[in-house]
């Protein structure tokens, strides 16, 4: 009996402990990179090279990487789909950062093939002195169902975007920082890949996929000088979210300002002080948490529904 008593203070002991652990380590991820720490000095970071690359860098969170890395002094290539988009960005950029250069590809991600990667991006990529790359491009479902019920080429396309180019991508900037010692590597995940949303299915396994390809790389780069990030931002006020700005929905250029302060501070975060704290609710227990999001995905399917509705009447 007192073995037995012994036993169940042991674990109650570790539990607590564990308890107070996490949150702890909740607290201090939420106060140290965004209320403490100073940024860091990127082109420290970056080894003093010249270029930054943005995928999906037209509109949202790649748009406003680029815009705030160009107004830190960085040289620009954009990388996107639309070439018109790809222009506009553009000379936005050069309108208010006069003495940098801005590049532009045009490609469309859900080509898998390697040998366009080789000729259309990485051959210009090579040519250059990148220090940053962010690995922004992704898509979403347009109408989230039951893995039964979803468009089979649309969660094709999904896996494609959000998976292939950050590993062919970070594959061939690579080489580079290693040799120089030094580099910044942003890759963007999202808030669902800590969720079990079964109409995100597709969607968020492939973030999960970034996730433990970060964990992976700084594991094996640990030595290298080079900086890599995971980000996992909830929603974000963007094309792809469909959602409009609130306080935990920031728009993209106040959420990239946020987190581009936290690069060299923070390897795996949520970008933004708002999502962080939303972060610490996302370790409550799985089942409760999948509830919650499940119910505002059917919201946010009803409201888009509506709203569709009423455009086809106005027509």
């Amino acid at each position: 009996m007192v073995c037995c008593q012994n036993t169940l203070n042991t674990v109650a002991y570790f539990t607590l402990t564990y308890i107070g652990y996490r949150i702890s380590r909740g607290i201090y991820n939420i106060v140290y990179p965004y209320l403490l720490a100073s940024p860091r000095n990127l082109h420290k970071l970056a080894g003093e090279a010249t270029w930054a690359v943005v995928t999906g860098s037209t509109d949202g969170i790649g748009k406003e990487y680029a815009f705030e890395l160009a107004r830190k002094g960085f040289n620009i290539l954009l990388i996107s789909r639309t070439q018109t988009k790809l222009d506009s960005v553009k000379e936005e950029i050069l309108k208010e950062c006069k003495n940098i250069e801005v590049e532009t590809i045009a490609y469309n991600f859900t080509n898998a093939s390697l040998d366009d990667y080789k000729n259309k991006i990485i051959s210009i990529i090579e040519k250059k002195d990148v220090g940053i790359l962010v690995n922004n491009v992704g898509l979403a479902s347009s109408n989230p169902e039951m893995l039964h019920k979803a468009d089979m080429q649309e969660s094709a396309d999904i896996v494609v975007i959000n998976m292939l180019p950050v590993t062919i991508l970070t594959s061939a900037i690579l080489p580079q920082m290693v040799k120089r010692n030094s580099g910044i590597i942003v890759n963007i995940s999202s808030g669902a890949s800590h969720l079990t949303v079964p109409q995100l299915a597709v969607y968020s396994s492939s973030k999960v996929y970034i996730n433990h390809f970060c964990n992976t790389l700084r594991n094996g780069y640990a030595k290298s000088g080079i900086t890599i990030q995971t980000l996992y931002p909830a929603y974000v006020s963007t094309n792809l979210s469909q959602v409009k700005v609130s306080l935990f929905a920031l728009h993209p250029k106040a959420y990239a300002q946020s987190a581009i302060k936290t690069i060299g501070i923070s390897e795996d975060t949520t970008g933004c002080i708002q999502h962080q704290i939303q972060a610490v609710v996302y370790s409550l227990p799985q089942q409760f948490m999948t509830y919650f999001a499940q119910k505002t995905l059917e919201k946010k399917q009803i409201l888009l529904k509506l709203e569709r509705e009423k455009a086809e009447k106005e027509q």
